[in-house]
């Protein structure tokens, strides 16, 4: 299991080669918010629906409005977005987690931290996944016997299809994406944003439940 050094590590690199990149080229390739701010240039990027600041020359991800620290994996992920996609668009077709590349390898680790998170809190409990994906800002779709569409990033959508458990079958799930994700994120960032969805939802539950 990573350690915080291994974060830190990771955000340090995300941000070097950022560093070196125009702010303009990286929000014209991510369709983040390119603005000046108090005389520094930066970009707004959405996050499930949060803005969040980037400003350089330090590349520090921290929220737009509001105060705290974003957690250091979410802003590895973000970091990760603004290096790695090449703006391609979405092309309408999805795929699932084994599709993308070496999926098949990060697998078990995929289910881990999101498929059996998001069955174990709302396999038997779908109306409870609706509420708390709208509370999320999810877009209901017609798949399974739930399913929530969620921007996570510009151009990352993410999809949760869940199926109803009973006296004679489990309850199942998947996750699924737009195929072009391969190009704005890699495989180990997908499952990361695979299982910051699933928690996000936690937290709208704990809010609903009281």
């Amino acid at each position: 299991m990573p350690r915080i050094d291994d974060y830190i590590q990771s955000r340090a690199l995300a941000v070097e080669e950022l560093k070196a990149k125009s702010p303009s080229e990286v929000a014209a390739r991510s369709q983040a918010k390119y603005e000046v701010r108090q005389g520094q240039e930066g970009l707004i990027l959405p996050y499930f629906g949060r803005p969040y600041w980037i400003g350089w020359p330090e590349v520090e991800v921290v929220y737009l409005e509001g105060e705290g620290e974003v957690n250091i994996q979410e802003q590895i992920l973000m970091l990760h977005y603004l290096v790695t996609t090449q703006g391609k668009p979405l092309t309408g077709k999805t795929i699932d987690f084994r599709q993308v590349p070496a999926g098949e390898f990060y697998h078990s680790a995929f289910v881990q931290r999101a498929r059996v998170p998001l069955l174990k809190v709302f396999g038997h409990n779908l109306e409870l996944y609706r509420q708390a994906a709208a509370m999320m800002g999810g877009v209901k779709l017609d798949l399974g016997d739930a399913a929530a569409t969620y921007q996570a990033l510009p151009l990352v959508p993410i999809t949760h299809v869940l199926w109803q458990g009973d006296d004679e079958f489990e309850p199942e799930a998947n996750i699924i994406f737009d195929e072009s994700i391969v190009t704005h994120l890699a495989t180990e960032d997908v499952a990361a944003l695979s299982g910051f969805s699933v928690y996000r939802l936690f937290g709208a539950a704990r809010k609903l439940q009281g």
